[in-house]
């Protein structure tokens, strides 16, 4: 794992918290029971980087805007 993957990582899971707060709220509850502490847990970070991961895999609208409109064209 990398620094800059893990700083990326977290960078996203804040900055979509503070831009949909309720839908992040709503979709980590959802991330924390669909997938295993095992598989995200471990060094600072990891649990950003399998939200965000499993965010993409989600293809849920509100996330997919949030990732064009304020992540990619940034």
């Amino acid at each position: 794992m990398s620094m800059e993957a893990s700083a990326k990582a977290i960078f996203v899971t804040n900055t979509f918290a503070q831009a949909h707060p309720e839908e992040h709220i709503k979709l980590w509850k959802q991330f924390e029971n669909e997938v295993p502490a095992s598989k995200r847990s471990g060094a600072y970070g990891v649990e950003n980087m399998a939200y965000v991961r499993w965010l993409k895999k989600l293809d849920n609208p509100i996330v997919r805007e949030f990732l064009r409109e304020s992540i990619i064209h940034q």
